[in-house]
């Protein structure tokens, strides 16, 4: 009994060309099996699929071997370079750190020189504008002293000036070595940031390391062996309907041999392995009763019906299969990609490490230089905070001066009074005893001889107070106003 090559397969709705072909023709005639076996021999041609299918497996099973291996090699060198950049991070950290302390350093010594030079100019300032009191000019013999008009025209500048020009050098190589510094810092960084830009510039192919584990690799594989083992089954089903298709026709009369001589020219293109229906028609009919030839002929138009439901199957399973081996060869490629891209990476980080003791060299040379420029630059805070002391103790000594000048005439007014008043009393004394005398003489010189004393008609001595020192010092104490002398007095005691 003739047995259906379908029983796996569902039957179809939809209408083939097998049954357009015998729609007209009774089951069973010459013309509807001919069809029959023409669409048959048709849909044999899916055996260049069923091959196919057999490539895509191994090909697939190629890629998804070279590819793990390949996974695993670049989620080795990840890690690597995960460490690897880790530490140059730490390095980079560490010269950053060191940069911004000398930068800290910088900046509080700047701002400590500003602060000194703005008091050094508020000294200056102040003798600018400390004008020399006019009875201290009129009074100088020097026609160069009474030409200054402050305090400032007796200062020399000159120190003040090379500390400046000092300064500016000094923060000039400072800025410099800093700025080198940072450029430093800052290509370590770029070539920090091409390592990364190298692992990350294909992110939609490459992808991190969690992304390059496809969850779906592991099921393609089964599911493609899946679709060839149907195929092949499939057309395992065509080849037994083919040849069903040939023994319909032996047993039909009217076969004939045209049907044979039609059918061999095209049999040669098919494999051998499915000649067999091309023997069977050369071949004798093997005996059969007209209740199995029914039978046969009842399995072979209900198959006939499914051919092209199963030869639509095969070509569906085959686009699958041709579908996830794209898949495939794109994960492939993302491994390659990512692969090679890890390796590009640690030929980038190859570099850096040969040029990682120069990084480190700048930043010791950076420290040095701040360490001898720092040095220079507190010498001129030193120097400028001694020229502000000096300032200071000059408009302290000139208030002093004021004060001084306005005792000593003071001291002397009092010494001139004391002398005036002695003047006067010996001028009294001396008129007193000038007028006694005079009366004396009146009264009872007439009667004294005269060689009894040869004093006795003498005028009183005059006394004179005269300066001790040479008469020819002309200098004198000048003469100032109440209110500078009171506000000379009044910044005496502020600064006390």
């Amino acid at each position: 009994m003739a047995q259906s090559p379908y029983s796996a397969h569902q039957s179809s709705a939809r209408s083939s060309p097998s049954q357009s072909l015998h729609a007209t023709s009774p089951p069973g005639s010459v013309d509807t099996l001919v069809s029959y076996l023409v669409a048959s021999k048709r849909s044999l041609g899916s055996i260049h699929l069923v091959h196919r299918a057999t490539t895509i497996l191994s090909e697939a099973r190629a890629s998804v071997e070279s590819s793990t291996a390949l996974l695993a090699k670049t989620t080795y060198l990840r890690r690597s370079l995960t460490s690897q950049l880790k530490l140059l991070r730490t390095i980079q950290f560490e010269l950053e750190t060191a940069a911004q302390g000398v930068q800290q350093e910088f900046q509080a010594v700047v701002k400590e020189l500003d602060e000194t030079g703005a008091r050094l100019l508020e000294s200056i300032d102040l003798l600018r504008e400390t004008k020399v009191e006019e009875a201290f000019k009129s009074s100088a013999e020097s026609e160069d002293v009474a030409g200054k008009e402050t305090l400032h025209d007796f200062v020399d500048d000159t120190g003040v000036e090379n500390i400046r020009q000092a300064m500016e050098v000094a923060i000039d190589n400072v800025q410099s070595s800093q700025h080198e510094m940072n450029q430093s810092i800052q290509t370590l960084e770029e070539d920090l940031q091409s390592i990364n830009e190298v692992l990350n510039n294909r992110v939609e192919t490459s992808g991190t390391e969690s992304e390059l584990q496809q969850p779906t690799i592991p099921d393609i594989l089964p599911l493609l062996e899946s679709h060839a083992r149907e195929m092949a089954q499939a057309l395992e089903s065509l080849v037994r309907h083919f040849d069903l298709c040939a023994t319909a026709i032996k047993h039909t009369e009217g076969g004939g041999e045209a049907v044979v001589q039609t059918m061999k020219g095209d049999a040669e293109d098919l494999p051998e392995a499915v000649g067999m229906g091309m023997d069977e028609l050369q071949a004798p009919a093997q005996p059969m009763n007209e209740e199995e030839r029914l039978e046969m002929l009842q399995v072979l138009e209900n198959d006939a019906a499914e051919v092209d439901d199963v030869v639509m199957e095969i070509q569906d399973r085959h686009a699958e299969m041709e579908m996830q081996l794209d898949k495939i060869a794109q994960w492939r490629e993302r491994q390659e990609n990512a692969y090679a891209d890890a390796a590009t990476a640690f030929t980038l980080l190859d570099k850096i490490s040969g040029r990682l003791s120069a990084y480190i060299a700048e930043s010791a040379r950076h420290a040095m230089r701040w360490s001898e420029e720092r040095a220079k630059i507190d010498d001129g805070i030193g120097g400028m905070e001694e020229l502000c002391n000096y300032y200071a103790n000059f408009l302290h000594a000139y208030d002093g001066l004021i004060i001084e000048v306005a005792r000593r005439r003071t001291a002397k007014k009092q010494m001139e009074r004391i002398v005036n008043d002695a003047h006067t009393q010996l001028e009294q004394l001396y008129e007193q005893d000038r007028k006694l005398r005079l009366e004396f003489k009146s009264d009872l010189g007439e009667y004294l001889p005269s060689d009894i004393w040869d004093g006795v008609n003498a005028l009183p001595p005059r006394f004179a107070i005269n300066r001790a020192d040479e008469e020819g010092f002309v200098a004198s104490v000048p003469e100032l106003p109440r209110k500078t002398v009171e506000d000379a007095l009044r910044r005496l005691k502020g600064r006390r």
